[in-house]
């Protein structure tokens, strides 16, 4: 019963390689092979060449100062980093919210087999991300160091208890995510604010990492490497079991094992209460009471936003820039005046070319909400229902859009904000003008461009919305090709060979024209396709 439960995980974890999910059709296995190459190329060519390349830069002025163990160490703590962002999302809903947990439990299955391949797919997901970290840095310290049998017995254990390590740290977390779950009743904000909290976390580390690497090896003999033993003595112990030192492999391994051992004695008294609890809601008592007539379009908009804020992959995936524009303007409040102040310097640029280019920078980071692309699509099977209903179908596709600029709108209202009062030293009324005019036009267009896209190419034939938030086509083209459109604007706006102000009017046009064009499209072709649609 074991082996088969962990043969049934390990095709749910990587279920896209074998199951055509849009068609809910099992694949053929030369596409299973092709998809399951192209992964491990893409895997081992971007994040395996980045790391082997930063490995490059490392090994050689460390294995020159005698730090060959600090060499190990950064690769460990970069494995773990990477390794628990890359699988902590899986964590939760795979251990504990799996769609088959109650038809599992049912059975007459040991309640710990059923824990146990859940956990396999958890380790396995961690060590994937860890081991394309470790295995270049390996290659590397070959090249440069030569064989020898304790590195490679080294390298091979510290890739195993690195891999249990992250294990540990995404059960936790997991766990907690689970825990705090139980006791909530909108989930998807929650959802939605940890994995933003986790994303910041990730690249406040990744940045503050970076320096610090640089520095080392800008200057390998100026390490003080007895204040790192002193201060961080974990992550000497690390790096001396990558170098095979008898010794604190020996004890390394036995406090994560230990590690291991308690996590797996946690879970194992608590997974069965997390997966049969249900999320918790207050009981209200029946109250008689008016309810106001809205209006049918403000009714079709409210249905969008229910869609939109009760799945927190929808707003993960297609709603990224209504917290990154903000996070934009406030960089801009603190180092726009001296970077518009150096751009000043450079030849040519104009206080109003610099509005103008601040702009097409907002509109870029406007381009990643993508929340109408989905939305006809999402709509799958149940397109009859709201077809039946005595709404008109361009009040519905107007209310898909309108739940784009509803989201959108505000945060680049807010960065255009902030970017004027952060160049307000250089900055002219005309240059303020186009860089709230200009990002507004912007997200105007691709509010309708994203949903003429999905009405070209909708998917209602899916079995889980979020092969219709990430994948396909459609919404391939539409994420790419917006975010084409603010580099074609900044191109422009630095080789069109008019004036400033001439530029931002044509540009203004362009985007008017190209917005409402849109717009009398889809109130008018768009309806047609949409009321077509089976």
């Amino acid at each position: 019963m074991l082996k088969i439960l962990l043969k049934k995980q390990m095709l749910e974890s990587f279920r896209g390689f074998f199951v055509n999910q849009k068609k809910n059709l099992a694949r053929s296995g030369q596409v299973t092979l092709a998809l399951i190459l192209l992964y491990a190329a893409l895997l081992l060519g971007v994040i395996g060449g980045l790391v082997g390349f930063l490995s490059y830069s490392l090994c050689g002025p460390f294995a020159g100062a005698g730090l060959l163990w600090l060499y190990y160490a950064i690769l460990s703590m970069i494995a773990v980093v990477l390794g628990v962002f890359g699988s902590v999302f899986n964590t939760f809903a795979g251990l504990y919210r799996g769609k088959d947990n109650d038809l599992l439990l049912s059975l007459p299955i040991p309640v710990r087999y059923i824990l146990f391949s859940r956990l396999l797919g958890v380790y396995l997901m961690g060590l994937m991300f860890s081991a394309v970290v470790l295995i270049p840095g390996y290659v590397v310290r070959m090249i440069f160091g030569g064989f020898s049998v304790p590195a490679l017995f080294g390298g091979l254990l510290l890739t195993l208890l690195v891999s249990l390590v992250v294990f540990v740290l995404s059960c936790l977390l997991g766990w907690v995510v689970a825990k705090i779950s139980a006791k909530l009743k909108n989930r998807s904000f929650v959802t939605v604010f940890l994995a933003l909290a986790f994303i910041a976390l990730y690249y406040f580390v990744y940045f503050k990492g970076l320096d610090v690497i640089n520095n080392m090896i800008a200057n390998p003999e100026g390490i003080n490497a007895d204040a790192i033993k002193g201060k961080a003595y974990v992550f000497y112990l690390l790096g001396q079991v990558g170098e095979g030192r008898l010794l604190p492999c020996l004890l390394t391994s036995l406090a994560v094992f230990a590690a291991v051992a308690l996590t797996y004695f946690v879970l194992d008294r608590t997974f069965l209460s997390i997966a049969t609890t249900t999320a918790s809601a207050s009981k209200k008592a029946y109250r008689e009471k008016r309810v106001a007539m809205r209006p049918l379009w403000l009714t079709a908009l409210s249905r969008e936003v229910k869609r939109f804020t009760s799945n927190a992959g929808y707003m993960l995936n297609t709603g990224l820039s209504t917290i990154l524009c903000p996070a934009l303007g406030v960089f801009l409040l603190v180092k726009g005046g001296s970077f518009a102040e150096s751009l000043l310097g450079i030849e040519g640029a104009s206080p109003d070319l610099i509005a103008l280019a601040v702009a097409a920078v907002i509109c870029f980071a406007a381009s990643m909400n993508t929340i109408a692309a989905p939305s006809v699509s999402l709509e799958g099977a149940g397109i009859d229902v709201i077809r039946s209903l005595p709404v008109k179908t361009k009040t519905v596709l107007l209310a898909k859009a309108g739940n784009h600029l509803l989201f959108t709108l505000p945060a680049v209202l807010l960065t255009s904000l902030l970017s004027v009062i952060a160049l307000r030293a250089v900055v002219t009324p005309t240059g303020a003008i186009f860089l709230f005019v200009i990002p507004v036009l912007f997200t105007c267009f691709t509010a309708f461009y994203d949903l003429t896209m999905n009405l070209l190419m909708p998917n209602l034939h899916w079995t889980s919305e979020m092969s219709v938030i990430k994948q396909g086509t459609g919404m391939l083209i539409t994420v790419f090709s917006g975010l084409v459109f603010p580099i074609l604007m900044l191109v422009a706006i630095l080789v069109l060979p008019f004036p400033a102000l001439a530029t931002g009017l044509i540009l203004s046009a362009v985007l008017l024209a190209a917005a409402v064009s849109l717009r009398f499209a889809v109130t008018t072709w768009g309806v047609r396709v949409f009321d077509g649609l089976s």
